[in-house]
């Protein structure tokens, strides 16, 4: 019966610091993810820009550029 009571004990304990802790990732953004989020927004709203180079050899610009194109698109309803 105590090791019954010990288990539950920690079962619980183990619970109430899992319930207590955030799951949400923290997002740095790199200088070269928010250049091309930059440029993606720029082209967006009307003038096209982007670093051919950098959309081909960096991920982060590129993943940059495609976000910044998709949320600073004026046709698009937030």
């Amino acid at each position: 019966m105590k090791k019954l009571i010990n288990i539950t004990l920690v079962a619980g304990v183990s619970f109430l610091f899992i319930a207590c802790t955030s799951s949400a990732p923290v997002l740095v953004k790199s200088s070269s993810y928010k250049l091309g989020e930059k440029d993606g927004c720029t082209t967006a709203t009307g003038e096209y820009t982007k670093n051919g180079d950098a959309f081909k050899m960096d991920g982060d610009y590129k993943n940059g550029w495609y976000n910044g194109r998709k949320n600073c698109n004026p046709s698009q309803s937030k």
